[in-house]
């Protein structure tokens, strides 16, 4: 029989190796080969804001979305900042059973290493310059996703496809970013667009 002192003392050391372990882990590897889109938009041929379309749903995962086929343009979304208890999902009208596809462009000022992380509820998946940024597939509550760091090599507008639904309750889209020599925080709205139709 194991006695008190000896179970606080396994636990302990559990809890330090755990710990450890988790302070030595990598790094998120650097993605590189981000290409901006060329010839880089006329100031008077984009719009501000990421385009949207979305599918009405009680998805389970991502890639079931479009299976629905053609689905339903939105207003267009400022910022990828959202988050609400009971409210509408980003700027459709339902608040539960929602998919959507949003896609435009995320510019990015100077070159060097951006870290980027998502918080969603439920599942999202970001692609910028055709490459698997960040996912966090399936339902679940507010969730941080993995962190990332992409490397720009070529200052200017990218693409960028934002894919995401909600099942039931609460919902959640954020995507931070932390710029070279700066600190995380929310991608501003000023640095997202999309192609005037």
């Amino acid at each position: 029989m194991i006695s008190r002192r000896s179970l606080m003392c396994i636990l302990t050391t559990g809890t330090i190796a755990f710990g450890a372990a988790a302070l030595a882990a990598d790094p998120p590897k650097s993605i590189t080969g981000l290409k901006p889109v060329s010839p880089q938009p006329a100031a008077d041929k984009v719009e501000a804001g990421l385009a949207v379309v979305y599918y009405h749903n009680y998805f389970k995962k991502l890639d079931e979305i479009t299976k629905l086929g053609k689905g339903k343009p939105g207003k267009p979304i400022a910022v990828l900042d959202h988050k609400t208890q009971d409210g509408n999902v980003l700027t459709d009208n339902l608040s539960m059973g929602v998919g959507a596809k949003i896609t435009g462009l995320i510019k990015f000022d100077k070159p060097g290493k951006y870290g980027l992380q998502m918080l969603s509820n439920d599942g999202a998946r970001v692609t910028i310059g055709g490459q698997k940024i960040l996912e966090d597939d399936g339902i679940h509550g507010d969730e941080m996703s993995d962190p990332a760091e992409i490397v720009i090599d070529q200052p200017g507008w990218c693409e960028i496809t934002v894919d995401y639904f909600q099942r039931k309750g609460t919902s959640a889209l954020q995507l931070f970013w932390t710029p070279p020599g700066g600190s995380q925080g929310i991608v501003p709205a000023s640095q997202f667009a999309h192609m005037k139709q």
